[in-house]
């Protein structure tokens, strides 16, 4: 763990971290549970003070980065929790046309995405990205 590069933006460096950060937990089936529940531990607690005083040394109040940093962890580790959770109903088939029907612009968004060749890395670093840099000022045309 090494703080960014003087020229390095906060935030490509913070979502490289969260990279990493989300890369961690895999290595354990409930490892995203145990991270979850190690908030004062001395790993997590360094991370944090890192992750926290990069944006506070480019300007930022510190209330500002520590929600900044706070954001950051929690979503990338419930991304992760959302990852390693066992799927619903016990191995039951979901009712694909059903959910369709009660759930139109769900399914419409999911199935527009996959069928752009995204992947569940894409999802992630394109909802990081969201949480980083902030929601685009206007309406993304779609390609």
């Amino acid at each position: 763990m090494t703080p960014p590069e003087p020229e390095e933006r906060w935030q490509d460096w913070l979502s490289g971290l969260a990279a990493r950060l989300r890369r961690a937990p895999p290595a354990r089936p409930d490892g995203a549970r145990i991270v979850s529940a190690a908030q004062l531990s001395l790993k997590m607690a360094a991370i944090s003070e890192l992750a926290m005083r990069t944006p506070v040394e480019r300007g930022f109040a510190l209330r500002q980065a520590r929600l900044i940093v706070l954001t950051v962890e929690r979503f990338t580790i419930g991304f992760v929790l959302e990852e390693q959770w066992p799927r619903p109903g016990g191995g039951e088939e979901v009712d694909l046309a059903a959910y369709r029907e009660m759930f139109p612009t769900v399914m419409a968004g999911v199935t527009d995405y996959l069928q752009r060749g995204r992947t569940v890395d894409d999802l992630f670093h394109g909802c990081l990205r969201m949480v980083v840099e902030g929601p685009p000022a206007a309406p993304d045309p779609a390609p």
